[in-house]
């Protein structure tokens, strides 16, 4: 009997601890603050909009910004930064790559714009993520990819008037980055873990009852 009040015990501890992993991995929309993270300079921007006042490079790299500083805004056109060549994007669970647009969750705008984003290796072959609203997430296993260093955004909003036109993009974050991986084999991240675990668990607990 004390062994299995044991058991019980320790199935109902593995049990509460993967719940727990699983609850603070899915916190996801929280930014993160690790500068290696986010997009390291602009290679290439084609800019709408005659008035647009939010056009310098500035506004998009580095670690987002949550307002202090204005957000680049597309005005219909594009923009491709490079996130670094040790701080490649990578293909983990989940998703892996974090656009920053001015929306209510974030910014307290009503109106967030919609945008679509593509990831190379090279600046030569480009994959579509597809299309995001305000901020917004993307995985690329999506995507041919397994990892990838550019980012290219381009704009989905028709509008160019005003000074602050079309999609305004704060930051690019990679949510899982690193050094180009030396196989395709991926390393299953926290909440893979926290299922496996609850699973076991469960499995443990049947085999104890069937035994009783």
């Amino acid at each position: 009997m004390l062994k299995r009040k044991i058991t019980y015990m320790i199935i109902s501890l593995i049990l509460m601890f993967s719940l727990s992993l699983t609850v603070l991995a899915a916190d996801e929309r929280t930014p993160g603050i690790d500068s290696r993270a986010y997009a390291n300079n602009v290679v290439e921007k084609d800019l709408g909009g005659t008035a647009n006042i939010n056009n310098l490079d500035s506004y998009i790299i580095g670690v987002v910004d949550m307002n202090k500083i204005e957000p680049m805004s597309l005005g219909g056109g594009y923009v491709i930064v490079d996130m670094g060549a040790n701080e490649l994007i990578l293909d983990e669970e989940g998703d892996d790559l974090r656009i920053y647009e001015k929306d209510q969750i974030f910014y307290g705008k009503d109106t967030p714009e919609t945008y679509e984003v593509f990831v190379s290796q090279d600046l030569q072959t480009w994959e579509s993520l597809g299309e995001g609203t305000g901020t917004d997430e993307f995985d690329l296993a999506d995507s041919d990819l397994n990892w990838a260093r550019y980012v290219k955004i381009e704009d989905r909003e028709t509008s160019t008037s005003g000074r602050e036109p079309g999609s305004d993009i704060d930051a690019v974050e990679a949510l899982h980055f690193g050094e180009e991986p030396k196989s395709a084999v991926s390393v299953p991240s926290t909440p893979g873990f926290a299922l496996v675990a609850s699973v076991l668990a469960f499995v443990a607990l049947l085999f104890i009852e069937k035994k009783r």
